[in-house]
């Protein structure tokens, strides 16, 4: 069952990190375009965080649920809170991006492109970093 659970967790961060760069690839790519182009983008970002919220609610279900099925009396390695604390940091990323994306919905500010490239670069290090983290945290 652990194995089965490693494997959805690291296809869930596989998965994440993947939409995050396509998303930093969008932003970029919006940042120039105007017009139905820059719509679309949008629309397609807008796509995207949707399908993001239910990836990082996988990513926070298996990892929780690998650490719950760690056997009873075997302390967590120090590596699973540095993997907790990228997927803090993966979460409050997409957060902010998310908040960031609405506000550029509701105002039209197009200055605000500089501010998601940094959180959107935030979200996709964070999950390179819990790719890894989640190798050395689950490795027994």
């Amino acid at each position: 069952m652990k194995t089965i659970l490693l494997i959805a967790h690291l296809i869930a961060i596989a998965t994440g990190t993947g939409m995050s760069i396509a998303n930093y690839v969008n932003i970029r790519i919006a940042a120039s375009e105007t017009g139905e182009r820059r719509a679309a983008l949008v629309y397609l970002r807008r796509q995207l965080a949707a399908f993001a919220d239910l990836v990082i609610a996988m990513i926070w279900i298996t990892g929780l649920a690998l650490w719950w099925s760690l056997p009873p009396g075997v302390e967590p390695n120090s590596w699973i809170q540095v993997l907790l604390a990228f997927a803090v940091l993966m979460t409050v990323c997409h957060g902010l991006a998310r908040m960031t994306a609405g506000r550029m919905a509701r105002t039209g500010d197009q200055s605000l492109y500089p501010r998601m490239e940094l959180l959107v670069s935030g979200v996709w290090i964070s999950m390179l970093a819990a790719i890894v983290f989640a190798v050395l945290a689950f490795e027994r």
